[in-house]
């Protein structure tokens, strides 16, 4: 559907919803659009009040095959049809282990894999913490800079940026050491740590750091990362909870960096938006919890599993990774042609279609999140809902549906480019 804006932005509908909220839902969840959806089909959002939006958020990064896909929406009602949620931990069930094989055989991992479901992203991270703390006997984590893993207190304490996502609930879990992501601009520094190798139980790392600005880890470093796992045995970890199923160019991030991980983490895409997580990795790792030391009473929902599973069968279908790169050199090539026009763009970067356009002061360069959230409001009321990111609030980020249409991918576009210029 082409954007159509019938009203203010937001509505009246939209409005009377928001005051409706103020009095019952808790101001600390907040939402960075003023509009309330009816409708969600394709790579559209339709508001209470009948505009029609192109969406650049996707959930945050949940809907890679689009609002309300129709196998996945025939995947669930089929298995709504049989049982809604009997819990693995008490009654086992086919689709749970169904999507645990397919999956473990398409992680970049080689040899014998094992998963386990959760319900987000930080359960997930938890958990492969968890597992490394079982399989070592260690207790450190290492962790990088412009990093998030979650907002629960473990995932939380190894996320970077304070506030909004830790301020004020500290103290914070011990034993976490930080060092800079390394970027193509800035490298992996292994020496003079601070801490010893040899106490340290896993490292996790965002092959491509989504919240702390859409920041691809270099390969080199990416190299010596895994030397230096391998070398002072630490199980290494690459949370793909944001760039996972596609959005890079492959179903995977890390199948772009010639490493493989000792775990993954997997959630937002997995399940074309119904809660589900997962972490897979080698068996023997795997399996070094305890039984009944790792699992929860709704992950690997039957539902979401079914989801799941029918996600697959469209990432190969429609050949979606492979959208993500034609989809990301269109919009790196359009916002790029206008950067002798806009100096206040300090760079685009990124893997597949998660691309991130930066904005900077054009006098000193520094970060410039006024008119990042200028650009944010001005394409909302012109029909495009997107998102922000960056450790200092300066990245425009692109979480489109890969099943985006050209004709709408295009008329997303030409909303952005027009906003960067004007806002």
């Amino acid at each position: 559907m082409e954007v159509r804006i019938k009203t203010p932005i937001p509505g009246p509908r939209s409005i009377e919803l928001s005051q409706l909220r103020a009095l019952n839902v808790a101001q600390g969840h907040g939402s960075v659009c003023g509009i309330f959806i009816a409708r969600a089909e394709g790579a559209n959002l339709v508001d209470v009040d009948g505009n029609i939006f192109i969406d650049y958020a996707g959930g945050i990064g949940t809907i890679n095959v689009g609002h309300s896909h129709p196998k996945v929406l025939a995947a669930m009602k089929d298995q709504i049809d049989q049982f809604v949620h009997p819990c693995f931990t008490v009654a086992p069930y086919e689709p749970y282990v169904s999507l645990a094989t397919k999956l473990s055989k398409r992680v970049p991992i080689s040899g014998s894999c094992k998963a386990v479901f959760f319900n987000s992203g930080a359960e997930a991270v938890e958990n492969a913490v968890k597992i490394a703390k079982s399989y070592t006997g260690r207790k450190g984590i290492l962790v990088f800079s412009h990093a998030f893993h979650g907002r629960t207190l473990m995932a939380m304490s190894m996320t970077y940026k304070e506030d909004p996502y830790k301020k004020g609930f500290g103290p914070f879990v011990p034993n976490i050491h930080r060092l800079e992501f390394p970027s193509e601009n800035v490298d992996l520094d292994l020496n003079n740590l601070e801490f010893d190798p040899r106490t340290i139980a896993c490292t996790v790392i965002e092959p491509v750091a989504g919240e702390g600005g859409f920041i691809p880890a270099s390969k080199d470093a990416m190299a010596k990362l895994r030397k230096f796992c391998t070398q002072h045995d630490i199980v290494m970890v690459a949370d793909e909870v944001q760039s996972g199923f596609g959005r890079t160019g492959t179903l995977f991030a890390m199948e772009q960096f010639g490493v493989e991980p000792d775990l993954i983490t997997l959630a937002k895409s997995i399940a074309g938006g119904l809660p589900l997580s997962s972490v897979i990795g080698r068996s023997d790792l795997m399996d070094s919890a305890h039984i009944g030391g790792i699992g929860g009473t709704f992950g690997g929902n039957p539902v979401a599993c079914a989801a799941a599973l029918a996600v697959l069968e469209v990432m190969d279908d429609e050949q979606l990774p492979e959208r993500a790169n034609e989809i990301g050199k269109k919009v790196r090539s359009k916002v790029e042609s206008l950067k002798d026009k806009c100096p206040w763009i300090g760079g685009v970067r990124g893997l597949g279609a998660m691309i991130g356009v930066i904005i900077v002061d054009p006098e000193t360069g520094a970060p410039d999140k006024k008119r990042t959230s200028r650009i944010h409001k001005y394409a909302l009321e012109h029909g495009l809902v997107m998102i922000t990111a960056g450790t200092d609030g300066n990245i425009i980020r692109t979480l489109m549906p890969l099943t985006i249409k050209d004709d709408i991918l295009d008329q997303s576009l030409d909303i952005l480019l027009q906003a960067i210029v004007n806002a």
